[in-house]
């Protein structure tokens, strides 16, 4: 098997998350990481850790690209910049996998769109339930129809967040960045953003899919003093006549999912993960009207899978379980929940 080289596109936030996963099992996966790219990263805390790991630092994508062979770039940078460093590193020839959400725009998601043809590279996202066994199974079943036709789809996530995580950057909670680009940052396009896809990409038509979204409603609130809503509820149409229904919040005392139920012909499929305020991680489990019952397991149970399927994606050519049509539903819904009420 041979050795994937993979960039880092931003060191802070869940970039830390690729830091850990990639020094734990880059050498078993083989997954070498050969530089991370991040323009203030001589100042961060984490500059004297990757010297002494040999890891080069670059302040940009170009200085990379001229110094390494680089065959896939993963991107943890903010959201407003995702657009930018996928489209520069798909030029380059690099595959890419973007963290969630996609971009900002149904606008920059077109942009991406383009750009990943042009490049005739893969451009996956990394919403990790879609590489989850549990989640690949259920929506094998659902393709195959074992479980009837979806009727209903409804998730409720509900994670407390202070003022603390509003003031740990200068666009978190805002609708656009300080240089005027859309953020459009929210509960919904941010921290839940898993929870709202993963309902949109069960219900595609394929397995590497999404459904595609026919209306979309909205009641946007804020409690904390921020440009843009902490707390939303959505109701999403498909085109397949299926609805979707979507609650989360940062304002409230005490974590609550995430949590889903999944309302078929034949059975109801459901998951939670509310412990009497505490996260508590269990299986998808669908129960059919015969009084049948399948467990399709935990979702969580390795939220680094996405990082090693795509590597497995660059060897052998094969598709990755969430590409980037598959996430531009997310961004429908969040342009869209804008667009039915303007906050």
């Amino acid at each position: 098997m041979s050795t994937v080289n993979i960039a880092l596109v931003g060191v802070g936030g869940f970039g830390q998350f690729y830091l850990r996963a990639l020094s734990e099992r880059g050498a078993m996966e083989q997954v070498a990481l050969v530089g991370v790219v991040d323009p203030t990263i001589a100042n961060t805390e984490f500059a004297a850790a990757l010297t002494a790991a040999d890891i080069p630092m670059y302040a940009n994508l170009d200085a990379l690209f001229a110094a390494e062979k680089v065959d896939l770039t993963a991107i943890a940078a903010p959201t407003h910049y995702h657009r930018y460093y996928a489209t520069a590193a798909l030029a380059h020839g690099s595959h890419v996998l973007c963290e969630k959400p996609l971009c900002a725009t149904i606008q920059e998601a077109e942009e991406m769109v383009a750009a990943q043809a042009a490049a005739d590279r893969f451009l996956a996202v990394g919403y990790q339930w879609s590489y989850s066994a549990a989640i690949q199974s259920l929506k094998r079943d659902i393709i195959a129809g074992v479980l009837g036709r979806p009727k209903r789809c409804k998730a409720i996530v509900l994670w407390p967040r202070t003022a603390s995580y509003y003031g740990r950057n200068n666009w978190a909670g805002r609708m656009r960045s300080v240089d005027g680009r859309w953020v459009l940052d929210s509960p919904v396009s941010n921290a839940t953003a898993h929870y709202l896809h993963n309902l949109f990409f069960l219900l595609g038509e394929t397995q590497q899919t999404s459904a595609e979204l026919a209306e979309i409603q909205a009641e946007l609130y804020r409690a904390n003093p921020i440009p843009n809503c902490d707390t939303a509820a959505l109701r999403v149409m498909t085109t397949q006549g299926v609805e979707v229904l979507y609650y989360t919040s940062h304002a409230i005392p005490a974590i609550a999912g995430p949590s889903f139920s999944l309302e078929f012909d034949e059975a109801t499929v459901t998951y939670h993960t509310d412990g009497g305020g505490q996260s508590v991680q269990g299986p998808i489990v669908a129960r059919a009207k015969s009084g049948t019952e399948k467990i399709y397991g935990d979702p969580f149970a390795d939220q680094s899978e996405k990082i090693w399927q795509c590597a497995d994606a660059v060897r052998s050519g094969a598709a990755v379980a969430c590409d980037i049509k598959a996430a531009i539903p997310h961004v429908y819904a969040v342009n869209g929940m804008h667009e039915s009420m303007p906050t």
